[in-house]
Parts: structure tokens; C-alpha cells; sequence
């Protein structure tokens, strides 16, 4: 079987601004012509890879081997309710179950993720939330991936579930009562801009804020005191926060600090005070305080000084003491504020090279600990319980690895320092086999944009691959905020190379310092991260074996010049507005699709979800179809359109290990067949 070609089909650019662009077609997905070609696409892909159909089953049985199919979460209190999560073999979804009064009592199931799903073949739960008296239960589900949501209200005494009539929401929304609530509507173009509110016994709901301005989107959030409701309007270098106070009988909001104060912060409450994380003059963040009835930036009081070596990235509030994670030298770190008592603040130690910590979610506000989970690329994470007065932790349970024999003793977790070549020393994290020998083949990971961190925890997907005998490296570029915000302040905008630049850099350090060779690496990154493969694989194809592109930003400067997708102008702040002749040509030097050549490319699978509306499909279709038309080799180029599923893929955890186990096909395989021969 041949591989499609999509045929070029010229039409006039939409603007003077807009490049030529041969397959703009795929974009109508009304077509006929652009049905058939994803359809020819997908049939080629399960006709190249049946061959290996036999290694995806054994990748998918293993990932089932390390997955505990029946588990449950550790019960957490809240009210006179006992709250966890449950799984049961062979079910794709969770279970949501209670216990009143003590955990010997009887189990309530009052969500069962299945019951909903069992008719779809893809059903999100954006989110489940419970009225303050416990006694009703608000949930959004998606059925197809879009990430426009529906409401759905349920009364946990009886069962009966009524539909408000409330669609198109995004996952954001807080109770004020037992019967009323506020969420979030989205536009036309599915962006977050009207806060809205509705009382149950009431058939309408009532527009509380529309923002205007849509390079800013709207978020919820409540304060962990549970005595205020945060509104934030949120753009990609400043932001504000209106507040309400839950008690107050009306339903409007207060702003607290204007957009035009060109900062970036965050709110809550603690006693007679808002606590505020802010960059104000403070790249890295610092943190204050500042009476209730008096907001105004002068009377804010400092209370964690600004330190440019430390990055402030969340503040955790309790009654008698705060946590501030924060992340020095690329590493994440917990540091104690205890309130009362003359303890003075500590940090929790954790002995490895590369971990993540993160504090547990849904502890209650008057209690005298708090949990925390730990994981490494080695150590499968674990829950604690830590008392704050006593500086002791206990441990409550570690995930469950499944049946398939582990020990992490077997692994061995390194973080590395690569040069730039303009003098930057970029962190890596290096996960592998003990006995894995140097030289090894190596997947090289990474995202670099909108200031994300990589995740350098436990993932079954990474030891599939270093039991195989691969390196697995994260590379912890700019763009990210590993190192601090000017880490990511360093790539993005007008110094958005340094993100490429400081993989490739990567790439030629790990070859150079003998953990792998040139052309034995593949590359691997999802949305941005696959604009980044996209980048890389124009720049440097001779550094890899392969790459896989998920979900990929691949077509930036079309996207960016079409203010009617969902992300375009919220993004400007990111990448860039093309309608800037400067930008236009910045953006137009590193789009992957506008700049693929005619050179030997490395081989590529490339994968979108029909339904996403963060990057959408036709960006990794136009892609493919260029690459196959200018491409000078024969070396493998596969296209996979998931027909059910948006940005993240499968719903559900079976669905999504078979996902996964095909991703892990391919690049075992290429090793398999590039690799291993050579080397036998």
C-alpha cells in the first residue's frame, strides 16, 4: 500500500499577510476530498503498523500488568463525610464513593464515571462538584472532546438528575449556596468570557461579567477558607481578580487589582487578610498581605521576600500555617510557614536528583497537617500525611504498580547540565536501565513554551521504554519555568529560538558526552512540544532515528493570523501578533509547516484528534501532506486521526493505554529495525 498523497489545490491567500498555502483545503473537514484523504491517511497508518501488531498487544498487556485495575484512593474528610475514589477491573472509569460519619460505615456511590459513559465512545468529566450541605452533586460532561462542557445537576438523597439547560460551559464553577452557583459560558469560538450565575429555582441565568478583551480568558476559583469566590481574568503577562464574598447576599464581584497595573498575581484569604502572590517587582514572585478593607498596593505588607534565585509557584493556606511550593534550581520544594507557636519555616526534604512534590488537594481548612505526594522517574509516587507542630509525616500509601514485578533499585535517575551556546547551562533529567550500556538509543522529550514545567515523576510509559534498553531524557528548555520566569520569559516572543535552539543544544550534549549517537535519538513532544519536533526536524534531521508529534502546533503562522480560533488572540502574548510585519517574519523563520524543505527527514508519526479544539486537526494533516510532497527519502511518515477524542486523547484508561501502546510500538520498532540489527 502506497502512502496518500494529498493533491495541491491553489487558492488565493486570504490576505497579503497570509503565505501561499497548497492544501489550505484540508481545513474544511465538510469536504469530501478532505474526509477521504484523513480516511486514506488512518488506513495507511493500521496498514503500516499491522506488522507490528503483535509488539503493540504485548505493550498494551504490559501497561495493563503495571496499572492497578482495582484500586482506590486514600479517603479524605470533609464535613461529616469521608470522601475517595475507586477503580474495578475491567471498567474504563472511575467511581466516586462516600462513607458517612466513619469509614466503617456503608458506601454511598454517588458518581459511577461508567453508568454515564457506557453508551459513548468518549465521555470527559470536566468536573464534580458538591454542594456545601452535601446533599447535591453538580457535574459537566463532554461526550466528544471538544472541551465544551454540560452542566448536569443531581440530588444525592434521591437521585433524580434535572438539566438545567446549561451547555457550552468551560470546566470552571463554584457554589455560593446549596442551590445556586456560579460557572463560566463560553463564545462561539469556545473561549471562557461570561461569568454566569443561576439559582436553581429560577429558569434563567444571569450574566455577571462578559470580559471584552479576548486576549484575556476567565477562570473560578474559591478560597480554601471557602469565605471568598476569586473571578480571574487572565492574559499571559498580567492578569486581575475581582472577589466576592460568599456570605454577602448579593451576587456581583469586587475588583481587586486592575489589568492595567501590568502584573501578574494571584489571591486568596487568611483571616483578616488577602494574600497576594505577585511579580511586582519581583520576576520570580514574592508574597503579600494586606487588610481585608484596604486593598489598595499601598498598604500591602511583605511576607516571603523576593529572592531571584526561587521561584514562588503556589500558595497553600491553612488556619495555623501556609505552604509555599517553590522550585529552586529546576527542583520543586515545600516550604512550611507555621502560624502559631514559635516554629520558624522549614522545608521537607527529599533525597533524589529529580523528583516532583505537590501538595494533596482537599484538606480541610481548620486541620493541624496537610498531605503531600513524591514521586520520581524511579519511585512510584507516594502519599503522606505530615504534622505540622511535630515535623513528622506519615506514610499513607504508594501507588500501586499492578502485577508486573518492579524495583525501583533497578533505575537510576541522573540530572544533567547542557551548554548553550550562548553560556546557559540547561537542566536535563535522565531516566534509565542499570545495565543499560552508554550509547544507547534515546528518547529525547520536551515542551518548552507558555511557562510549563516537565514533569519528571513516575510514568509506566518511560519504563516500557528504558526496560527496552532506550535512555529517556527530559529536556528542560526555555520557554518553560524550570529555572524561574525568565526562564520562560527567554523563550517566548521575540527570543522564541532559544527553545530550539537550547534542544538541539541538548541533543548534541547528550551525543557528545556518549549517552547515545547521532541519528539514534527520537524526539517526542505534544501540542507546542510538537511544534518543537516540527522545528527540530526541519533544523537538524540527521540528530534523529524518529519523531513523534502529538497533537501538534505545526501551521503557527496560519493559526495566528486567523483571530476567530479559539486561542489566537489570548496567544499574541505568547508568540506574537502577525499582523506586525516584525512578528509576521519571526513567526514565518520557525513555523514548521512554512518551513518544511526538500531534505531527508527522519522517520515520523504524526498524531491529532479530529475534535480538538486547542490545535486543530488540519494543522498535523497539512503538515503530513507537505512533508510527503517535499520530503527527500523514503523513510517512514504515518499519520493517525483520532476519530473520537480531542486534545488528550482517550477517555477512558484502557482506551488511552491502547493509545499509548501505539505510540510505543513505533519507537520501539524503529530501534527494533535500525537500531538492534546494527549493533547485533
Amino acid at each position: 500500500m502506497t502512502a496518500p498523497l494529498a493533491p495541491k489545490r491553489p487558492q488565493p491567500p486570504k490576505s497579503a499577510l497570509h503565505p501561499h498555502d497548497d492544501w489550505k483545503w484540508l481545513d474544511n473537514i465538510e469536504d469530501p476530498k478532505t474526509k477521504s484523504y484523513l480516511k486514506a491517511e488512518n488506513a495507511f497508518y493500521k496498514k503500516s503498523m499491522k506488522p507490528h501488531a503483535a509488539l503493540q498487544k504485548t505493550l498494551f498487556e504490559e501497561l495493563k500488568e503495571r496499572l492497578a485495575e482495582n484500586d482506590s484512593s486514600v479517603p479524605e474528610q470533609d464535613g461529616e463525610y469521608w470522601y475517595y475514589v475507586r477503580f474495578e477491573e475491567g471498567q474504563q472509569y472511575p467511581i466516586y464513593c462516600r462513607k458517612k460519619g466513619s469509614l466503617e460505615a456503608k458506601e454511598e456511590v454517588y458518581f459511577d464515571h461508567n453508568v454515564i459513559a457506557k453508551k459513548h465512545s468518549y465521555c470527559d468529566i470536566g468536573f464534580l462538584d458538591i454542594s456545601p450541605n452535601h446533599k447535591v452533586l453538580a457535574y459537566a460532561v463532554d461526550l466528544e472532546g471538544s472541551e465544551r462542557y454540560k452542566v448536569i445537576i443531581r440530588d444525592l438523597e434521591t437521585g433524580k438528575e434535572s438539566d438545567p439547560e446549561i451547555d457550552g460551559i468551560s470546566t470552571c464553577f463554584e457554589w455560593k449556596s446549596n442551590q445556586s452557583f456560579y460557572y463560566i459560558k463560553l463564545d462561539e469560538h469556545d473561549r471562557p468570557l461570561e461569568v454566569m450565575f443561576r439559582d436553581l429555582a429560577l429558569k434563567e441565568s444571569q450574566t455577571i461579567y462578559l470580559e471584552k478583551d479576548t486576549s484575556y480568558f476567565l477562570a473560578l476559583d474559591s478560597s480554601e477558607s471557602e469565605e471568598y469566590i476569586f473571578l480571574g481574568c487572565n492574559g499571559y503577562d498580567a492578569n486581575e481578580v475581582w472577589y466576592h464574598r460568599i456570605a454577602d447576599s448579593g451576587t456581583d464581584f469586587t475588583l481587586f487589582l486592575s489589568r492595567d497595573a501590568e502584573q501578574e498575581y494571584e489571591l486568596t484569604h487568611h483571616g483578616d487578610h488577602f494574600l497576594i502572590v505577585s511579580n511586582y517587582n519581583a520576576v520570580n514572585y514574592q508574597i503579600y498581605k494586606t487588610p481585608l478593607q484596604k486593598i489598595g498596593i499601598e498598604n500591602w505588607q511583605e511576607v516571603q521576600p523576593y529572592d531571584p534565585e526561587i521561584l514562588i509557584e503556589s500558595l497553600n493556606v491553612f488556619r495555623d500555617f501556609w505552604i509555599i511550593t517553590e522550585r529552586y534550581k529546576a527542583l520543586p520544594r515545600l516550604k512550611i510557614v507555621p502560624l502559631i507557636g514559635n516554629q520558624a519555616p522549614f522545608w521537607i526534604d527529599i533525597p533524589e536528583e529529580a523528583y516532583e512534590i505537590n501538595v494533596a488537594e482537599g484538606r480541610e481548612y481548620k486541620a493541624d497537617g496537610f498531605r503531600f505526594s513524591y514521586s520520581s522517574p524511579r519511585m512510584p509516587q507516594s502519599l503522606y500525611e505530615f504534622e505540622v507542630a511535630t515535623k513528622t509525616r506519615k506514610f499513607l500509601k504508594r501507588r500501586s504498580i499492578g502485577s508486573r514485578p518492579f524495583s525501583e533499585d533497578d533505575y537510576v535517575v541522573r540530572r544533567l547540565w547542557a551548554p548553550s551556546r550562548d553560556g546557559k547551562q540547561i537542566p536535563i533529567t535522565l531516566l534509565h536501565h542499570k545495565d543499560t550500556k552508554l550509547s544507547a538509543p534515546l528518547i529525547l522529550h520536551s515542551y518548552g513554551s507558555y511557562g510549563e514545567t516537565v514533569d519528571v515523576d513516575y510514568s509506566n510509559y518511560r519504563l516500557a521504554l528504558v526496560d527496552r534498553g532506550f535512555v529517556y531524557a527530559m529536556a528542560h528548555i526555555r520557554g518553560g519555568m524550570e529555572m524561574g520566569r525568565s526562564w520562560y520569559l527567554d523563550g517566548k516572543l521575540d527570543r522564541k529560538w532559544n527553545t530550539f535552539n537550547d534542544y538541539i543544544d541538548c541533543a548534541d550534549f547528550l551525543i557528545k558526552d556518549g549517552w547515545t549517537k547521532e541519528g539514534q535519538i527520537i524526539g517526542e513532544g505534544s501540542s507546542a512540544g510538537g511544534m518543537l519536533m516540527g522545528v527540530v526536524a526541519n533544523e537538524r534531521p540527521e540528530l534523529f532515528l524518529g519523531i513523534v508529534a502529538s497533537v501538534p502546533f505545526v501551521d503557527v503562522l496560519n493559526t495566528m493570523l486567523d483571530p476567530e480560533l479559539p486561542l489566537t488572540t489570548l496567544e499574541y502574548k505568547e508568540w506574537g501578533n502577525p499582523n506586525d510585519p516584525i512578528v509576521l517574519e519571526r513567526i514565518k523563520s520557525y513555523s514548521p509547516y512554512d518551513n518544511v524543505k526538500a531534505q531527508d527527514y527522519p522517520h515520523m508519526l504524526v498524531v491529532a484528534g479530529l475534535h480538538d479544539q486547542r490545535v486543530l486537526y488540519w494543522e498535523a494533516a497539512k503538515w503530513v501532506a507537505k512533508l510527503r510532497d517535499l520530503k527527500t527519502n523514503d523513510k517512514t511518515l504515518l499519520l493517525k486521526i483520532e476519530d473520537d477524542s480531542g486534545h488528550s486523547g482517550a477517555s477512558g484508561r484502557y482506551d488511552s493505554l491502547k493509545e499509548t501502546a501505539e505510540e510505543l510500538a513505533f519507537m520501539v520498532m524503529l530501534k527494533e529495525k535500525f537500531i538492534d540489527p546494527v549493533k547485533g
